[in-house]
């Protein structure tokens, strides 16, 4: 007779929320240049499908805490009405963003995404992948659902009161060429797990029909990278200007300072990202240094006609 074998109880809070085992050492054989993009994303899905099945993801603040330093995970980046060719405004999700004169709860996170013709801010509730959808083995919606989708209620009330979506601009510093455009807020609901429906059609049909307008629902098991995964970081939007919360370890930069320019604390934040090599931080370090302070690092001149080659680093 063999001894039954225990599953190993896996710590996600140690060394620190959102390490990814074995990366650094994989990433190391690339550095300084930039590592790659299907090694970091299956790197991330690992340990992020680990969590999702995991006791420890009945702690919000621990899933808040993983997708800080993984965004790319958060949908939103290229808007949620298809695949808009615009990165996000500032190249980053933002974390708690505040709505100026809103005192109840804030977003969890909140990316600022466009297309040519329109701003679409992404407000973003996270729940845990524990709740549930519905009632025990009835269709009923489940009052915590009820509850949860009410706070996109809340946001949408506010983007449609007063001079609320001209504070907004303000607030969060809308360059004008996007400010001009037309401003459509939209709200995401990440709640629960698919299992709690897929397997009844009666509740998938349900729940089909609870999203409102401009609201986008779905299960932690859509969260996947987002195409460019390697380009966002999170952020913070204080009193003068964005900070960087956190960076993930497959960061990778392009050469154009209006990306950077409106984010400080770049370096610390480098700093703090121990998945990543030493020298590609250093490098990323002397990048983002040159770009904030010299705009046209890498402008080129040609018999009068300034232009640059886009180059990711």
């Amino acid at each position: 007779m063999t001894d039954a074998v225990i599953p190993a109880v896996i710590d996600f809070q140690s060394p620190f929320i959102g390490h990814l085992p074995g990366y650094l050492a994989t990433s190391e054989a690339t550095a300084p240049g930039r590592p790659a993009q299907e090694v970091y994303e299956a790197a991330v899905m690992e340990q992020w499908r680990l969590l999702l099945d995991s006791p420890e993801s009945q702690d919000e603040s621990l899933v808040h805490a993983f997708l800080e330093r993984h965004p790319s995970l958060l949908p939103g980046a290229y808007s949620v009405d298809g695949d808009s060719g615009h990165s996000a405004f500032p190249s980053a999700v933002i974390t708690r963003p505040k709505l100026p004169g809103l005192s109840d709860r804030e977003p969890d996170f909140m990316w600022i995404a466009s297309d040519s013709g329109s701003l679409y801010p992404i407000l973003i509730e996270i729940e845990t992948p524990h709740k549930k959808w519905f009632h025990g083995d009835r269709a009923e919606i489940h009052s915590a659902f009820t509850h949860a989708q009410g706070q996109l209620a809340e946001w949408r009330h506010w983007f449609n009161t007063g001079h609320n979506r001209s504070a907004f601009l303000e607030h969060y510093e809308i360059p004008s060429d996007l400010a001009r455009r037309r401003l459509e807020p939209r709200y995401v609901l990440i709640y629960g797990r698919r299992e709690n429906y897929v397997n009844s059609r009666r509740r998938q049909g349900k729940r089909a029909e609870l999203a409102r307008d401009g609201e986008r629902l779905m299960s932690f098991d859509r969260l996947t990278p987002a195409k460019n995964s390697v380009l966002f970081s999170c952020v913070r939007k204080e009193q003068d200007g964005y900070r960087v919360v956190v960076v993930p370890p497959c960061l990778t930069i392009i050469n154009n300072s209006e990306r950077y320019q409106p984010v400080s604390g770049w370096g610390e934040a480098l700093d703090a990202c121990h998945d990543m090599p030493h020298t590609r931080r250093q490098y990323l370090k002397e990048q983002l240094h040159l770009l904030t302070t010299n705009p046209d690092a890498y402008v080129q001149n040609d018999r009068g006609l300034r232009y640059r080659r886009p180059q990711w680093m």
